[in-house]
């Protein structure tokens, strides 16, 4: 009763945010609908998914997100000219100059307004970061969004299937979940560009190492313009490469660039001692960039003035590092490393290889029946999620044996390997809840029949051999209960 109530607190207060910011009622009464469907869908969304947010927050966050970041919602009906601005993602975000809230553009259904308003709450990344730290952010945020819409798209109020069309990223997707089952939502959802350290803290080495490649060479691919950055930063690369050939040579231009690195520290120190120069330095710098590109205070400038001085500081301790020539061999293997790491084409199977390391980790220390039963289903569900690369077999047979220890699953036999075989078929069932699973087991001549239930319906049939020396009791044609 208390969620019932609280759901109808939000849609008044949605409908409410709605009438104050004049959306149009086509906009109001499909905001409704989607709240609608959230609601229906989320407890088997949260069966199914697991680490999710309490039905309450996650709510609250689709409320106030409207609230924050949407301005205007435009629906673009089918074959209108507006429909036409779109792109496959069926959305589109517009950012109104500086203003933290944006237009959203999106086609009459529940499931693409869900994700553009979740899109358009993204935050600015800090452009001080490194090209490697905004696409970890960036894939974060992407993946965060894919599974907010997830809750719509992917279940109907009874039942769930992913549909892998209607994903902007399955890679975005993935990554974001395999860092949740590892790491716990409310840890991923809170990394930002204030605290991205952390989560590199807490990640083994080749994790983050795989992470990175990963990210980046989606986010190459996603934002053209950092695309274009680090296409004249490579040949920038090569060309130090080409002439640190000759290191007397590039000794002597390196020379050359510290006196213009020097004389540009001093002209920027003159600028920030004073304030009327400062201003006007600002303003002339806005004048040349395009409204949404433009810096929205002298301070905001003046701290693109400090980074473009530290810049020149550290450029001038690179050209003294120079003279060494140790730090000469050093400096050329760090540049080759660079090109290689941004040349070199990577595949996200590596990423999920370092993963399953991790997750065996993760079911080793798990001994309690929720975090059993949780693991369970987190298995089920990569089993089912697009662009999975992983071979969950050698988690299967971790947790079965754990899961009949630990009361989380009914003992069938007393061999580990072949209460595994006979049990994998959970894995590979589509039903919201394993918990009302039921299995039936009759004798073959080379072995055991399989088949396992939901309610009357057969979802998985096979057969499995039986081992010399194990025991099983049969139960003929009885179905009997998987999990306690």
């Amino acid at each position: 009763m208390k969620s019932k109530i609280l759901a109808r607190d939000y849609k008044d207060e949605l409908a409410n945010i709605a009438e104050q910011k004049r959306f149009s009622q086509t906009a109001g009464n499909l905001l409704l609908s989607m709240l609608y469907k959230t609601e229906d869908s989320f407890n088997n969304y949260e069966k199914v998914k697991r680490d999710v947010p309490a039905r309450e927050d996650f709510l609250r966050e689709i409320v106030e997100n409207v609230k924050e970041y949407v301005e205007n919602i435009k629906i673009a009906e089918p074959n209108s000219e507006i429909a036409k601005t779109l792109n496959k993602n069926k959305c589109n975000i517009i950012s109104n100059g500086n203003k933290k809230a944006k237009t959203v553009i999106a086609f009459p259904n529940e499931k693409n307004l869900l994700y553009a308003i979740s899109k358009a709450s993204i935050t600015p990344i800090d452009e001080r970061l490194t090209t490697t730290e905004k696409a970890i952010l960036t894939v974060i945020s992407i993946g965060k969004c894919i599974s907010i819409s997830e809750v719509i798209r992917d279940f109907n109020g009874w039942s769930w299937s992913i549909l892998p069309k209607e994903i902007e990223s399955t890679e975005c997707n993935i990554i974001y979940e395999l860092l949740v089952y590892l790491y716990g939502y409310k840890f991923i959802n809170n990394i930002n560009s204030n605290n991205l350290k952390t989560l590199k803290a807490n990640m083994p080495e080749k994790l983050w190492s795989e992470l990175e490649k990963v990210a980046t060479q989606f986010y190459l691919s996603y934002d053209k313009a950092e695309n274009e950055q680090v296409l004249k930063m490579l040949a920038t690369y090569k060309t130090k490469l080409n002439k640190m050939k000759d290191q007397k040579a590039f000794i002597e231009e390196t020379t050359e660039e510290k006196k213009e690195k020097l004389i540009e520290i001093r002209k920027i120190d003159e600028i920030i001692s004073n304030p009327a120069e400062l201003k006007r330095q600002y303003l002339a710098y806005n004048s040349k960039l395009p409204k949404e590109k433009k810096v929205f205070s002298v301070s905001r400038y003046e701290e693109l003035l400090q980074k473009r001085r530290q810049d020149a500081v550290d450029q001038i301790a690179l050209f003294n590092r120079m003279q060494n020539p140790t730090e000469f061999i050093n400096y050329r293997d760090e540049l080759k490393l660079k090109v290689k790491f941004f040349e070199t084409k990577t595949d996200i199977s590596k990423f999920q290889k370092e993963f399953l390391k991790c997750f065996e980790k993760k079911i080793e220390a798990t001994n309690d029946k929720k975090g059993i039963l949780d693991i369970i289903y987190e298995i089920r569900y990569l089993n089912f999620i697009p662009n999975c690369k992983m071979k969950l077999t050698d988690l299967q047979r971790m947790v079965i044996p754990k899961a009949i220890n630990a009361r989380v699953i009914n003992p069938i036999s007393n061999n580990d390997d072949l209460d595994y075989r006979i049990l994998k078929g959970i894995f590979d069932t589509g039903v919201v809840s394993l918990e009302g699973l039921y299995i039936k087991l009759s004798a073959l001549n080379s072995g055991i029949n399989v088949i396992i239930y939901d309610g009357d319906n057969v979802e998985q049939k096979y057969e499995v051999s039986l081992p010399e020396g194990s025991n099983i009791q049969i139960r003929k044609a009885k179905k009997t209960k998987i999990f306690e």
